[in-house]
């Protein structure tokens, strides 16, 4: 059977991303690791940053949502909040195209954002963890 052109490029990046989920690990994340990207997710909603996906700018909030359905269908296979940001925040499964954030004057990837802000979340006392 011949895949209509629109059809081949959903077929490429659908079996990239199953492809890059199955190297990461197969276990349900662990209670760190499951508050750690939560407070990702609450991070990007409480940014005042626009969000570039596929070449379209979303609010923070249409962010989150996104990523937080990304990461509800494939959840089982994000081990760590490092699995979240390289295979669900960096980039479009479907085009390939790398996501980028915008804060006042300053464009980054997404993944460079996410990371630092991962690094300073780690940094604070335990008590801060604690899932609300």
């Amino acid at each position: 059977m011949m895949l209509r052109p629109i059809h081949r490029p959903l077929v490429t990046a659908a079996a990239a991303l199953a492809f890059a989920l199955s190297h990461a690990a197969l276990a349900s994340p662990d209670t760190v690791a499951k508050n750690e990207i939560d407070h990702l997710l609450q991070y990007v909603a409480a940014s005042s940053c626009t969000f570039v996906r596929n070449g379209s700018e979303y609010p923070a909030a249409k962010a989150r949502d996104h990523l937080e359905s990304k990461y509800r269908f494939v959840g089982s296979r994000i081990s760590t909040a490092e699995d979240f940001i390289k295979y669900l925040a960096t980039g479009s499964s479907m085009s390939g195209e790398p996501y980028h954030v915008k804060c006042g004057n300053v464009d980054e990837l997404s993944g460079v954002w996410l990371t630092a802000e991962l690094n300073r979340y780690r940094r604070l006392p335990h008590l801060t963890h604690v899932a609300q």
